[in-house]
């Protein structure tokens, strides 16, 4: 079933559904943001790919407290939610309304801005496979030396087909070929359970 993310109460009513599973979550988001290698105090700048209503950003701005985040997300109401939960941190914070699944997303980032990390979750999942490939190689582009890409995500496992071509899920190993195919170092699948995995990699320069 397509998922509604221009309704009001379609997006609310994720948005508490999520609330009751977050503190499940909240380990793996801790672990997500934990894989930017830059210390606590820098002023880093940071792209939450799939942003919704912000979960990952809260973490990022816990962790490291000086950091400007640019929350980018397909569905305005999502970041509206993102907005609200978030106000403490408004002058650190840019909302993008853009959808990743096309080319043109980049257009609507910040002129020549370069991030410390691009992190994910729960979002790039919904992309066919060639297109996270070629996302994944836009996201090498905008980070800076040393820079991380980290995505939390849904998978598949190698020999299990495609269920629902609205979420695709691709397979971890293929993922992780891919970033090292781009350039991207050090890439490892972090952790994985059934259907979910923790997955990135560096690009090289000084940390």
């Amino acid at each position: 079933m397509p998922h509604e993310w221009d309704s009001p109460e379609y997006v609310h009513q994720w948005v508490e559904d999520g609330d009751k599973s977050d503190p499940q979550r909240a380990e793996q988001i801790t672990a997500l943001v934990g894989l930017i290698r830059r210390s606590p105090e820098e002023p880093i700048e940071v792209l939450d790919l799939g942003a919704g209503y912000g979960i990952v950003t809260r973490e990022i701005l816990t962790a490291y407290p000086n950091a400007q985040v640019v929350c980018l997300d397909g569905s305005a109401e999502m970041l509206k939610h993102g907005k609200a939960r978030l106000a403490d941190w408004r002058d650190q914070l840019s909302f993008v309304v853009s959808n990743f699944d096309s080319p043109n997303w980049l257009a609507t980032l910040p002129d020549n801005r370069q991030f410390d990390a691009v992190l994910s979750s729960r979002a790039i999942h919904h992309t066919v496979d060639d297109r996270k490939q070629a996302l994944y190689e836009e996201i090498f582009q905008l980070l800076k030396p040393g820079g991380c890409f980290a995505n939390h995500d849904f998978v598949r496992k190698p020999d299990e087909s495609v269920r629902d071509i609205d979420n695709p899920f691709g397979t971890v190993e293929d993922q992780v070929a891919w970033l090292e195919n781009i350039g991207f170092v050090d890439v490892e699948c972090f952790w994985q359970t059934e259907g979910r995995a923790l997955f990135g990699g560096y690009k090289s320069g000084p940390t």
